[in-house]
């Protein structure tokens, strides 16, 4: 079990500990001597990092390699620094990612399991065999339950694309109630498939990158190509049904300057947008609340993804960090 997280690094005490490397460049000092530089982070932060006389040191690691450090903590400039003694590659097996990379503070397996119970309750139909076609693919499944939902606006973090759809379905049951008229079966299978293709976007396995692919095509025309292949293996599904359900995910960012290449045509499409909207942009509230706990002032720094400073509504204490839904008092979907 991995001890020493970045956190908990304090100025003059000595760390032996393993960490995720983020970045790694030798340069050289104003005197001549070369040292490396790098970023090393866990699952609770990034602390900067610097190994003097590197030339002398076999390093034997890359980015995103998990490495065993020895070192002592110092403050420079105001924050904490590590200053390496010894420095190697990290070569078990039995590492847990979640000790190196955020996460999300609800079990992905139990986010899953209701999820999927969810979705079983739904009426028999075309809808139904899709959702659990595609939650009963074992290798489609484990991505799901991991991914991230975005690289840094929203639920960023292992784990993030379940939690928000898990989310988003909640939502979606409570708001179907009070609009009675939209179909729920075609809202909820919307709000399960509208991120699918973050699953294949981007890459998690040591740090969050986009794929090659994601780079090339982005999430909605993958989920897109993901959601036709499981169709075609389902016989006589609605072709009206599968436009509809094709339109929601190529609508779901609502407008064509923010990626849609359609904007949503009808109310279930529009429920789709907004819903996933509301639900980002609280989300990415909340995490820059978060990182601003400490910041002095009435306002957060600015939120890149938001494009603005945050209000600091009430005491920090009162902003709430991530709880799983039986922590808040939240029904399951």
């Amino acid at each position: 079990m991995k001890e020493g997280f970045v956190a908990h690094l304090t100025p003059e005490t000595f760390v032996r500990s393993t960490f995720l490397v983020q970045s790694k460049e030798r340069k050289i000092a104003s005197n001549g001597a070369a040292y490396l530089d790098l970023n090393l982070q866990d699952t609770t932060g990034v602390i900067p990092a610097k190994l003097w006389d590197c030339d002398r040191h076999t390093l034997d690691f890359e980015v995103d390699d998990v490495v065993r450090v020895e070192g002592q903590v110092e403050s420079y400039r105001g924050a904490a620094q590590l200053k390496i003694r010894k420095i190697s590659r990290c070569t078990d097996e039995a590492l847990d990612l979640r000790d190196y990379l955020p996460h999300s503070a609800r079990d992905p397996e139990e986010m899953f399991a209701s999820l999927l119970t969810r979705l079983q309750r739904m009426e028999e139909g075309p809808l139904r065999a899709l959702l659990l076609a595609i939650m009963e693919d074992p290798a489609l499944v484990e991505q799901y339950k991991l991914a991230p939902a975005a690289m840094s606006y929203h639920h960023a973090y292992l784990g993030g694309l379940l939690e928000h759809v898990c989310s988003l379905v909640e939502l979606a049951d409570q708001l179907v109630d009070h609009y009675p008229s939209l179909r729920r079966d075609l809202v909820v299978a919307g709000l399960v498939l509208h991120d699918l293709g973050k699953t294949q976007e981007l890459a998690f396995g040591r740090s969050f990158r986009y794929t090659t692919r994601g780079q090339l095509l982005g999430h909605i025309t993958i989920g897109l190509e993901i959601v036709q292949e499981k169709i075609r293996s389902l016989p006589d599904f609605p072709a009206d049904l599968k436009a509809q359900l094709e339109h929601i995910i190529l609508s779901h960012h609502g407008q064509l300057e923010f990626g849609s290449p359609k904007e949503p045509m009808f109310p279930e499409a529009l429920v789709v947008h907004y819903l996933d909207d509301l639900d980002s942009k609280l989300a990415s509230m909340k995490a820059q609340y978060a990182a601003d706990r400490d910041r002095a002032g009435d306002w957060t720094a600015r939120n890149p993804a938001l494009r603005k400073e945050l209000l600091k509504v009430g005491e920090p204490s009162e902003v709430p960090a991530a709880k799983s839904a039986s922590q808040s008092g939240a029904k399951k979907p």
